[in-house]
């Protein structure tokens, strides 16, 4: 069971042109929000989440993209926290998944 009063090694945040998106790392597991083409913040549910990519949205933000065999929650990020992200994430979720899968 997770350390609730644990700190996270890593704790994104972003919000941009009306969104937001937050992702926290810690060294056994990742949580994530958002609220990105949502109708309100959304905990991603990570139990469910199958696998994981990163990559641009636009000319300035990424996505960190969950994918559960529902859906796909993507949390926006600024660009300059997309390589401590992906590194932070690959250590705890494992690699991602290929682009488009």
């Amino acid at each position: 069971m997770p350390d609730p009063s644990a700190s996270p090694t890593l704790d994104l945040q972003l919000t941009w042109r009306g969104s937001f998106g937050r992702v926290r790392v810690f060294p056994d597991r990742v949580e994530a929000e958002t609220d990105h083409e949502r109708d309100a913040l959304t905990s991603v549910p990570m139990d469910a989440v199958r696998g994981w990519r990163l990559g641009p949205c636009d000319v300035d933000a990424v996505c960190v993209e969950f994918v559960t065999e529902q859906e796909t929650y993507r949390v926006l990020l600024d660009t300059s926290d997309e390589r401590v992200a992906g590194l932070a994430i690959r250590s705890v979720l494992g690699p991602p998944l290929p682009s488009g899968s």
